[in-house]
């Protein structure tokens, strides 16, 4: 037995003083009381039963990755719904799911059945390890049972026998059912395509691939250098490994992109064709500036100063394009240009691979521009928070969300895309003011009201926004529209917007759409959209016509992580000042040094800035000289690179006198030379990066002789595709003047590791996964071969039968409360000691009072008379035959007069009135 709360047996003590001294009574009752208290005090301990009989836990732990068969699902249904046959009373089953990551798909449940696999996982990875955690922390430490893994054996995370010795531990098994593609008759697999680390342009070099066939076969091979065929010809591959010589020569910098595909007829396995590698072509580190003016001042300026220079139109920028440069320029560029996968490289790209970025202003960058809530924010030395002082006059908003079935999809984080809609509406709401007025509605085929237009100052419900739901079809646009124009045309506010957010392929019944804009823009209500989407999506043509005809904005979130951002985004452009149109002088600030030798005396005004606000332990070189006060030129570093926002603009309508400035050019330069400088380097030390299958190997080597660095280096491996980096991985001395770290690539694509020693970066070779690892070359036997290892680690078998599962699995240990019962014992006692007390226990002794004495009350009495004492005839003397005189001291009576009855004492009444009392008490 245990107790939860054994500390109140301590109130044993002073309770059972307090029933001694006013509760004690003689007899049964007061047996009943000491135990009714004794159970009160034994409830409160919370005491459980410890039980040997509890059922067991098991958890089937589904391989859905790639390599594994297409009817998967089915299958593992099936099985999943024999085990639960099986259970017997207490017996729980539960499902995880994995790929790269694992998914609970059901808790442990006693009851029910599973209705199948409803959670998304990535299949180009298949963590093992990481399900067997799961399952081990979905069994609760008091109760054992088993774990069942279906699988084809092909584990490409971390080893899974750790896992499986873990479970061990605590005496579960690890059992296994292998589902496995037939193997194949025929497989020609490309194992790598080895190039060097880095050559020099137009350097010859050779290379080469390896190829693994499984028989003797005749095929063909395509060799490409960023898309351009270098080779295409038939090979004839030998059973077992082959090797084909390879050789080129690059003549521009930057890094390469090779593709090697092997085809031959009946090939049971695709997916393994390809090898991708990356070559790094060094030079000079390069600028590359993102402009809609090619030959506008600022690139004119850095095309005459002498660095390499690269223009380009704004793109979705990836880590790919941004290797060997050494600062990235963004003149006056629209975030949703660059993509949310841009931000995101771009600012693993500062932070991380120590690069330089420079952000100059004007009505697309910045605030207005959609950098406020965007990865790029932090690495700003500016803040884009908003002010009081930055407000418009009071607005009035009328929200428009599509809530139609496609609403409900999820993303790769797991949310879906309404939540992420419902997260950009809140934000954006969060930035109105008190005095605005607000309205929320969901539409799909008809509208569905979260709350009418209201004052922001009456509190609105954002509880209900971010709870919304996706419903039914399609949007219907001219409901949509006929809703905001209901509500919008209730307020008075001088500046009225509708915001339409629906999604680019499913926006249907447009209707009156054009009339309802029209009676709109006669209004003076303006309507922006927000498309989920791109432009090419089937109703993307009406939205952008919406936005048109509107007055508005048009917006198309390619990826739904962006939706935050565009709200925040619209929201700012109609209710808040972000960039300042009028004229500001301009003054030296004390950090403008830094940049070099320029002038701080005969500054210019500029027509229009940005308006931001100094970052803590950020250094401002101008800044203006009105009520702002607000940075112009700041700097900081960030991580391993360097951040630089110039908030006027360079070249546009509100370049005001900058342009004329005789030391424009000399600052634009200073401020790109001073975030394309590097860091100290570490001496000569060398990193390499090496890929053996889907592991990474990098090493890092430091000059014999110098000294150590203060802190153990580290790896950061950062996606070529802008996903967010993985976690740093420290790595270990390999001998006494190299360090190592080997970690799994998840996935297809490039990647780019970095080496960070202290706030230094080291850039290694990118190298490149050209398939899942799911589909390296190897059979069913070699998986087969993992799982019989896992198993013999807890003595686990495979399982070819479900049953008897539960009969293998040992029995827990469960655990009854008692509490309970022990109340209703109590309740029990206590109705008993009521009883006993009433109707079995006699009344208190009581002394008899004394003649003439004290009662034992306490009260002077007379004396009782015997029953021989007769009371005296009318005539006052005694009858015939009796003798006796009155008591001595009484007197006479009176001849002739009537003797008065006998009175009652005032005493003996109150003693009788306590005597009842006490007999009711005693009851």
């Amino acid at each position: 037995m245990t107790f939860s709360l054994p500390q109140a047996w301590v109130l044993l003590l002073p309770l059972g003083l307090f029933l001694w001294k006013y509760g004690r009574r003689p007899g049964p009752p007061m047996w009943l009381r000491a135990a009714l208290l004794v159970l009160i005090v034994g409830a409160l301990s919370g005491p459980s039963l410890r039980l040997a009989d509890a059922g067991s836990d098991v958890v089937v732990v589904v391989d859905r990755s790639a390599s594994m068969p297409l009817d998967l699902d089915r299958v593992a249904q099936e099985l999943i719904s024999l085990v639960e046959s099986q259970r017997r009373p207490g017996d729980r089953v539960g499902v995880v799911a994995f790929g790269r990551e694992a998914r609970v798909e059901r808790p442990l449940s006693a009851t029910g059945s599973f209705g199948g696999f409803s959670r998304p996982v990535d299949v180009e990875a298949s963590d093992l390890s990481s399900a067997l955690d799961a399952a081990n922390a979905l069994i609760p430490q008091e109760r054992v049972g088993r774990v069942l893994v279906l699988s084809d054996g092909k584990a490409t995370g971390t080893d899974a026998r750790g896992a499986a010795r873990r479970l061990a531990a605590r005496g579960i098994a690890v059992d296994w059912r292998q589902l496995a593609r037939p193997e194949p008759a025929l497989d020609v697999a490309v194992l790598s395509l080895d190039v060097p680390s880095a050559v020099s342009v137009r350097e010859p070099f050779q290379f080469s691939a390896t190829v693994r066939a499984s028989k003797a076969v005749t095929g063909t091979v395509r060799l490409e250098r960023n898309g351009r065929v270098l080779v295409n010809g038939p090979f004839d591959f030998l059973p077992g490994t082959n090797v084909l010589p390879l050789r080129d020569l690059v003549e521009e910098q930057g890094l390469v992109r090779y593709r090697l595909t092997v085809e031959a007829p009946d090939d049971g396995v695709r997916e393994n064709d390809q090898g991708l590698a990356v070559l790094r072509v060094e030079g000079p580190r390069r600028v590359l500036l993102l402009t809609h003016q090619p030959q506008g001042t600022l690139a004119k300026t850095l095309g005459e100063s002498g660095m390499l220079l690269e223009v380009r139109a704004p793109f979705r920028v990836s880590l790919d394009d941004l290797d060997g440069v050494g600062a990235v320029v963004l003149e006056n560029v629209d975030a949703n240009l660059l993509g949310e996968a841009g931000l995101n490289a771009l600012a693993s790209y500062v932070a991380q691979a120590g690069g330089g970025l420079v952000m100059t202003g004007g009505r697309e960058s910045f605030g207005d521009g959609g950098y406020r809530r965007s990865p790029l924010e932090p690495v700003l030395p500016v803040s884009l928070e908003m002010r009081e002082e930055q407000r418009r006059a009071a607005v009035a908003i009328s929200v428009l969300m599509d809530c139609s079935c496609s609403m409900g999809a999820t993303v790769p984080d797991g949310r879906t895309k309404m939540e992420l809609a419902a997260e950009g509406v809140v934000a954006a709401l969060t930035l109105l003011n008190e005095k605005d007025e607000v309205s929320v509605h969901m539409v799909d085929t008809e509208s569905h009201e979260i709350f009418p237009l209201r004052p922001v100052e009456s509190g609105l419900p954002l509880g209900q926004v971010a709870s919304g739901f996706s419903g039914g079809g399609g949007i219907y646009v001219g409901e949509a529209l006929r809703t905001g124009r209901q509500q919008i045309l209730r307020s008075e506010k001088a500046t009225r917007h509708v915001l339409l957010f629906s999604d680019a392929a499913d926006s249907e019944e447009p209707d009156d759409y054009r009339r309802t804009l029209a009676e709109l823009s006669r209004q003076s209500v303006t309507v922006s959209v927000i498309g989920l989407g791109s432009e090419k999506d089937a109703d993307a043509a009406l939205l952008r016509e919406v936005a048109s005809r509107g007055g508005g904005r048009i917006y198309f979130a390619e990826d739904a992580l962006s939706l935050p951002r565009i709200f925040s985004q619209e929201a700012l452009a109609v209710a808040r000042a972000t960039f300042v149109d009028e004229p500001a002088s301009l003054e030296a600030a004390p950090d403008l040094p830094l940049l070099g030798r320029l002038p701080t005396e005969g500054l210019p005004q500029v027509g229009g800035y940005n308006l931001t606000y100094l970052k803590p332990r950020a250094s401002v070189a101008l800044r203006t000289l009105d009520g702002n006060a607000a940075p112009v030129l700041a700097m900081w570093p960030h991580g391993a690179g360097r951040a630089v926002a110039f908030t006027a603009e360079v070249d546009g309508p509100f370049t005001g006198e900058l342009r004329e400035w005789g030391a424009l050019r000399a600052t634009l330069e200073a401020m790109v030379r001073w975030a394309a400088a590097e860091s100290s380097p570490l001496g000569d030390a060398v990193v390499r990066s090496e890929r053996r299958g889907h592991l990474l190997r990098v090493t890092l080597d430091l000059p014999p002789g110098e000294p150590l660095p203060g802190a153990l280096p580290s790896l950061v491996l950062l996606p070529g595709d802008g996903r967010p980096a993985r976690a740093e991985q420290p790595m270990r001395w390999e001998d006494e003047d190299r360090l190592v770290v080997e970690v799994p690539l998840e996935g297809s694509g490039t990647w780019h590791p970095v080496v960070r020693v202290g706030p230094r970066a080291l850039r290694a070779p990118p190298v490149t996964l050209p398939y899942a690892a799911e589909f390296e070359p190897g059979g069913p036997k070699e998986g087969q071969v993992l799982l019989r290892a896992l198993a013999s680690v807890g003595g686990g078998i495979e399982r070819l039968s479900m049953t008897g599962l539960f009969e293998d699995a040992p029995e827990s240990e469960g655990s009854r409360p008692l509490a309970p019962w022990l109340v209703g014992l109590a309740l029990a006692v206590l109705l008993a000691e009521v009883a006993v007390r009433r109707f079995l226990s006699g009344p208190r002794v009581r002394k008899p009072a004394v003649a003439g004495g004290l009662s034992t009350a306490g009260v002077m009495t007379a004396p009782t008379p015997s029953r021989e004492t007769v009371r005296p005839t009318s005539t006052g003397t005694p009858p015939p035959g009796v003798t006796g005189a009155a008591p001595t001291g009484a007197p006479a009576e009176t001849p002739g007069a009537e003797a008065p009855p006998a009175e009652k004492s005032v005493d003996s009444a109150l003693e009788a009135a306590r005597a009842r009392s006490r007999k009711r008490m005693d009851r």
